[in-house]
Formats: C-alpha cells, sequence, structure tokens
C-alpha cells in the first residue's frame, strides 16, 4: 500500500469523522428550535401563563439569533468555528437546564434570550468547519448530509420530548434536553486545539499577507442577493409549512387531518430530495442549474394545487412532489453562499446571509396568516409560488456572477 493511498484513505477517514460530529450538532440545533411545541401545554401549567406569553418568549428567541447570527459569524472567523460552536451549545444548553431547574416566567425570557444567542453560532460555524475540512469534490454531498440530519432533529423532538415528559414531567424534559447538548458538544473537543494552533500560525502572518474581510467589504451585490434569497425561500417554505391544511380546508373542503397528511408528505420527500441533491450539485458546474429549475417547477406546483380541486391523492401527490424538489435544491443554495464567499470568510457570510432564514420565518407566517383571516386561503399557494419565483431569478444571477469572478 503506498503511503499516498495512507494519505488519500486516511483524510477521507477524517472527513467522515467531521462530517458525522458537524451533522449531529446541526442535528442538536434543530431539535432545539422545536422542542418547545410538544411541551407547550405542560410548560403552561408549569409557569401559570397564557400561550401568548410562551408565544413572546420564543419570538424573543427568534429575534436573539436573527440580531446576532451575523456579528457571531465575525467571531467563528476570529476565535475559530469550533470554540465558537462549544460555547454556542453550552449557552443554549444552559438555557434549557435553567428554565428547568429554576420554572419561572422571566426565567424563561432569560432561558430563551440564551437559547438564541446559542442559536446564532450554528450555521456560520458548521458551515465553516464543512467548507475548510471537506473535499471540494464532495461538498454538495456533505452539505445535504448536513441539512438531512437537521431535519430529522426536527423529527425526533417531538416524540423525545414526549418521552422526557412522560418519564418524569416537564422540568425533566428541560434538564435532558439541555444534558442532552452538552454531551454532543463534547465530541468538539479533540479537534479544538488543532484548530487554536492553526490560527495561532495565522495570526503570526505579516499583516500584508493576512487575508482581510470587513464587513462592508462582505456585502457585496452576491452577499445581499443571496440574503433576500434566503428570505424569500424560507417566507415560501413557512407560509406552506403553517397554513397548508387550514388553505386545503378552505378552498376544497379537504379535512384537516388530510391536509396534515399532505404537509407529512410535503416534508418526509423535501427530505428525500435533500440527499439526492447533494449528489447532483457536485456533478454541475453551476448550481443554479439544480436551484432554478427545482424552484421554477415547485413554483408551479404550488400553482396549481392551490388553483385546481384534485382531489385528496392529486393534491396530496402535488404537494409531495414540490417539497422533493424544494429539499433538491438546498444543497446548491448552500454551495451557491461558499461560491460567493471570500475563502477565509465563510462564517461571516453564512452568518449574514442566514439571517434571512430567520426574517422569512418571522414575515411568511404573518402574510400567510393574513391571507387566511382574510378568507383568501389561495393566496398561501400564490404567495408561496411568487416568492419561489423570484428565488429563481436571484439564484441564477448569483451563481453566473460568483462563477465569473
Amino acid at each position: 500500500m503506498t503511503s499516498a493511498t495512507m494519505t488519500g484513505r486516511e483524510g477521507g477517514a477524517q472527513e467522515l469523522k467531521t462530517l458525522i460530529i458537524i451533522s449531529l450538532v446541526h442535528l442538536i440545533s434543530h431539535y432545539y428550535w422545536l422542542v418547545f411545541a410538544p411541551l407547550m401545554p405542560a410548560l403552561k401549567d408549569l409557569l401559570g401563563v397564557s400561550y401568548t406569553q410562551i408565544g413572546v418568549a420564543i419570538t424573543v428567541m427568534n429575534a436573539v439569533t436573527a440580531l446576532t447570527q451575523a456579528p457571531t459569524g465575525f467571531i467563528v472567523d476570529r476565535y475559530g468555528p469550533r470554540l465558537l460552536l462549544f460555547v454556542g451549545m453550552l449557552i443554549g444548553s444552559a438555557g434549557f437546564i435553567i428554565i428547568g431547574l429554576v420554572p419561572t416566567y422571566w426565567m424563561f425570557i432569560f432561558g430563551a434570550v440564551l437559547i438564541g444567542l446559542g442559536n446564532a453560532v450554528y450555521h456560520p460555524a458548521d458551515f465553516s468547519i464543512l467548507s475548510a475540512e471537506m473535499s471540494p469534490t464532495k461538498m454538495g454531498r456533505a452539505f445535504s448530509i448536513h441539512s438531512f440530519t437537521g431535519y430529522i432533529g426536527f423529527a425526533i423532538a417531538p416524540p423525545l420530548a414526549a418521552l422526557f415528559l412522560w418519564m418524569d414531567g416537564v422540568r425533566l424534559a428541560l434538564i435532558a434536553t439541555g444534558v442532552l447538548g452538552l454531551l454532543v458538544s463534547l465530541l468538539l473537543l479533540p479537534g479544538m486545539g488543532i484548530e487554536q494552533r492553526g490560527l495561532k500560525t495565522a495570526r503570526s502572518l505579516p499583516k500584508v499577507d493576512k487575508p482581510q474581510a470587513s464587513a462592508m467589504s462582505l456585502m457585496t451585490p452576491s452577499v445581499i442577493a443571496l440574503t433576500i434569497m434566503f428570505t424569500t425561500l424560507n417566507m415560501s417554505t413557512g407560509i406552506v409549512q403553517t397554513y397548508l391544511a387550514v388553505a386545503l380546508e378552505g378552498l376544497f373542503a379537504i379535512p384537516i387531518a388530510v391536509g396534515n397528511g399532505a404537509l407529512t408528505a410535503f416534508l418526509t420527500t423535501m427530505v428525500v430530495g435533500i440527499l439526492l441533491g447533494g449528489m447532483m450539485a457536485d456533478k454541475v458546474k453551476y448550481q443554479s442549474t439544480i436551484a432554478g429549475t427545482g424552484l421554477a417547477i415547485c413554483a408551479v406546483l404550488l400553482f396549481i394545487a392551490g388553483t385546481f380541486n384534485l382531489g385528496t391523492t392529486g393534491t396530496i401527490s402535488i404537494v409531495a412532489l414540490s417539497g422533493f424538489l424544494g429539499g433538491i435544491i438546498i444543497p446548491s443554495r448552500d454551495l451557491l453562499v461558499r461560491q460567493a464567499s471570500p475563502p477565509h470568510a465563510v462564517g461571516r457570510t453564512f452568518g449574514i446571509v442566514t439571517t434571512g432564514f430567520n426574517f422569512g420565518g418571522m414575515i411568511g407566517p404573518l402574510l400567510g396568516g393574513i391571507a387566511v383571516d382574510h378568507n383568501m386561503p389561495v393566496w398561501v399557494f400564490y404567495l408561496s409560488a411568487i416568492f419561489t419565483l423570484v428565488t429563481v431569478f436571484i439564484a441564477l444571477a448569483v451563481d453566473r456572477r460568483s462563477t465569473k469572478a
């Protein structure tokens, strides 16, 4: 066996180890984001508050992430993504443990702030590590597995939270959730020393040789456009995920239970699409080839689903196919950000761009709620289709610009 072969195999093993650890961390981040939903009734009784007050705390959590994610990207690039990811997981986990140990409403607000701060680290740190340590020929697949495990985190949140709740109530569920994050964070420790030594070496370089990327220099047309793209894409997805069942009932008298089945199909096929999209992304030059095509067809399907009564089977099939296409484009979406990022500013770039998730998550459901409240459920589909088409044009423009650059 040659040394070159050994090196290749060792490199592949290290890449796999990195991918597993970062994907597990991403799973925890999505689990943390959804875990309050199944605990709400018990949490309401424990704290003696209303659902509106719980909603305020969750809004605070989202707002803190939205406001701190971009600045966190700069800290990630300065002090190292593993270190910041470890600290972020400690902070987020502490938020859950504090709420469980001191169950008062104001501690709930404080814990929500900590969880929001911790959540701000994941995207800039995760993508910075994967971008630096994965082979370019496998980057699409790495990003797809990273996204796939995030959706697994969403999927396991309700049953795992319910299990903790059943074992010994909501306080145990909150504390156990925090401890779970602490245990996963330990996986980051072995690689932290190597990362910090590399940063120390980089800082010792002459100033003229050091890569510079200020906040203003990163605000290129591509980065601004990608931030808008992430916003419009999450607005589209958020509207469908939140109001699909209600809209189908209002339009075609499809029972809520069937509508929820359509939503389950949408989310399930999206996860399958993510894995296939990673393999496709590694084989094309222009990521907009996948993103633009998939999103354009998805927009047409959403328009059809809202305009024509296709019956239960037809509606679920159309919705499921749109979810599949929406999943296929996710690895290409993330690679577009990597292409637009300076080599030593991946964390900062992802920190800026992924704030679009938070803005879209706040705006989309609001617009969908207005449509439903005004007895216009068809606009749940039309608005989603429109925002999806806007995303197509942005993806095409940014991909050509980044590749040319």
